[in-house]
């Protein structure tokens, strides 16, 4: 497997910096983030990222996250759906520029704080429609991800996603851990048998209190890096980590050496 980590990590750092936290940490490559501040608060300088790409030569290649924030393209709002996927189709040609593998959409969710209906999944249903024609016509692999479980979350459930990817051959599966893990191991080693599919794997700790907090110190998701093993799948593996949910604030060298120390603990468990 392939080990990378997200670029939201290293949220307060520029371009640079993070690429070069990558050589330092020993991660094969980077997920982007195009929601990292350096990045999309200066007009999505491309040539920027394709030098500092350029610069740390990862051994793969990246993956692409499609921005989030803000964003809904299950929205009751027909102009936040069309600015939602927008995004989503500038992130695929983004992704396809830099020459990234993947690039993982989340599939949005209900407005309203209530159960998701028919109506959300067939907004759901256009979005696919409407990329559809773009995700073809590229070499990179357009991934959507499980969502968490909420009361107006879609695509929780594993059945949910083997039916929604059965009707669309053309679209792939990012496996996100932690947020199968707020239903329990079992069910998120039945997210595991789509392995066929799967395109990439967000891994972090999934402890009630600490969402996408460290993988060595949560002994559930240490032991699922077993299951992820023995199940065959072999594209890449990503730490989501998120540094607000850490014990104290860190500066860059600190993140840097909490990754670098993640990302060994993640092959050690893999060995």
């Amino acid at each position: 497997m392939d080990i990378s980590f997200s670029t939201m990590f290293f949220h307060d750092s520029d371009l640079e910096e993070i690429f070069h936290a990558g050589n330092e940490c020993g991660a094969d490559t980077l997920e982007f983030w195009l929601e990292t501040p350096d990045f999309w608060l200066n007009d999505l300088p491309l040539k920027k990222l394709q030098k500092a790409i350029e610069y740390y030569h990862p051994t793969c290649p990246l993956s692409v996250h499609a921005p989030v924030l803000d964003l809904n393209p299950c929205s009751i709002n027909p102009d936040v759906r069309k600015v939602s996927v927008m995004w989503i189709e500038r992130s695929i040609r983004l992704a396809e520029e830099i020459g990234a593998s993947v690039c993982t959409i989340h599939p949005g969710r209900r407005t309203a704080k209530r159960s998701p209906t028919i109506t959300d999944y067939k907004r759901l249903g256009n979005m696919l429609d409407v990329i559809e024609p773009l995700a073809e016509s590229v070499q990179v692999k357009v991934a959507i991800e499980n969502m968490e479980p909420a009361v107006n979350a879609l695509l929780t459930l594993p059945e949910e996603m083997m039916t929604l990817l059965e009707g669309r051959p053309w679209l792939w599966f990012t496996f996100d851990v932690a947020h199968a893990m707020r239903h329990g191991v079992a069910i998120s080693g039945a997210f595991l048998q789509i392995k066929e599919r799967i395109a990439n794997i967000h891994i972090s700790g999934s402890a009630a209190e600490r969402m996408h907090g460290l993988i060595s110190q949560d002994r559930v998701t240490t032991t699922f890096l077993k299951d992820i093993q023995k199940s065959g799948y072999n594209n890449q593996l990503t730490l989501e980590l998120n540094d607000l949910v850490l014990s104290k604030p860190l500066d860059y060298q600190e993140k840097v050496r909490v990754m670098k120390e993640e990302i060994n603990w993640v092959r050690m468990n893999l060995q």
